[in-house]
């Protein structure tokens, strides 16, 4: 198989680079080393990813001057070798060596243990830290958790057009299931209906929820409660294609919805679309779109207190920094993909996935329309 292109932003990185004046970087978190290596883990090897403390944790070392490096355990080097546009990958003996310590001679090797290194200090853990650092006595190491995210920010055209997929392949998933749901199926059996289009469309892996008006749990798993006549369903879904997420919420209510209804829903839509056109530009504060949505939500009577109203994304998991919550002063920049979901009532929810560019913000999830609350049955 020919090995894929690098779709990472290559002059973000470059910058991040020259800002620190770094020699090296060691990216150890699942979201930084699928960014920079293209190898998406499935299933449990990436959950493995996910914890500090695992046996089989993946490391990209990146020098400033020089080709970079892709250790993986052994058990997964045929996926890093079929998926991975690095050239030079070594593996190790999972559960016998430590990837920190072969890492930081990898360093010693290219005369690098006095220099300035980048590390994500926060992705480590103590015990792996402690290994590594041990083996640096005369390095700086620095930590570059935060510089690192500043870097997926901005999307390239590939990953916009991964993102494209994602969202289309989600909402076919959501115009299928809505469609063909009706009146007493159940929430357990609309959510597996749910993940399995998304699979069948194309997707690599799905999860969320879908919660019906008569359930009060909120995120609580699908239950066997009825969506009977008049019940509104709300979803918030994630599905990947090629290690890039659709994140977004949709709602319908099955038979005809009541003015009550009707008015809760174009109040919550007001507010999203209103929200989209005037604060997702770049050069505004993250924590100015939250304080938008407060005082519309506000102003149209509702007593309204959600510390999260949208976050941005990128690759192998669907948040990512700046969220857009009130202590957040991090500024929107052009080419960041950001997720808005403004709640009403701890229940009315919608959630799109929008590209921020230097003129109008583009809505990347439109194959569902949500100019009106889908009707069902």
């Amino acid at each position: 198989m020919p090995r894929r292109e690098p779709i990472f932003n290559q002059t973000e990185l470059t910058r991040a680079f020259a800002e620190q004046n770094l020699d090296a970087i060691v990216a150890r978190s699942g979201r930084n080393v699928a960014y920079l290596s293209g190898m998406n883990f499935p299933g449990t090897l990436g959950r493995l990813q996910d914890f500090a403390n695992a046996p089989r944790a993946a490391l990209v070392l990146w020098p400033r001057h020089g080709e970079p490096v892709l250790f993986v355990s052994n058990i997964a080097r045929g996926l890093a070798e079929r998926l991975s546009w690095i050239e030079d990958i070594r593996s190790y003996t999972d559960y016998v060596d430590s990837p920190y310590a072969t890492v930081a001679r990898d360093l010693r090797s290219r005369g690098l243990d006095k220099g300035r290194i980048g590390v994500e200090r926060r992705e480590f853990g103590v015990d792996n830290w402690q290994a590594f650092a041990a083996e640096l006595p005369d390095a700086e190491l620095v930590d570059v958790t935060d510089l690192l995210e500043g870097v997926r920010n901005i999307k390239t055209e590939a990953e916009i057009a991964l993102m494209r997929s994602a969202v289309e392949i989600q909402g076919e998933a959501h115009l299928d299931v809505f469609r063909t749901a009706r009146r007493g199926d159940t929430e357990k059996k609309l959510h597996t209906r749910m993940i399995t289009a998304m699979l069948r469309l194309g997707a690599e892996s799905a999860h969320g929820m879908l919660q019906a008006s008569t359930n009060p749990i909120t995120y609580g798993g699908e239950s066997p409660v009825p969506i009977d006549r008049g019940v509104v369903v709300r979803t918030d879904y994630v599905c990947y294609y090629h290690g890039y997420p659709a994140n977004l919420s949709r709602m319908a209510v099955m038979g005809t919805p009541s003015a009550e209804q009707e008015a809760r829903y174009q109040t919550l839509l007001t507010v999203h679309r209103a929200t989209i056109d005037q604060m997702l530009r770049p050069g505004v504060a993250a924590s100015a779109v939250w304080e938008f949505v407060r005082e519309r939500f506000t102003d149209a009577g509702f007593d309204w207190n959600v510390g999260l109203v949208g976050h941005s994304t990128v690759d192998w998991w669907h948040q990512e920094e700046p969220m857009l919550v009130p202590n957040e002063s991090r500024l929107l920049r052009a080419g960041m993909v950001v997720c808005l979901e403004p709640i009403l009532e701890g229940f009315w929810h919608l959630q799109d996935q929008i590209l921020i560019t230097e003129s109008d913000p583009v809505i990347l999830s439109d194959r569902f329309g949500i100019d009106q609350l889908f009707v069902m049955g």
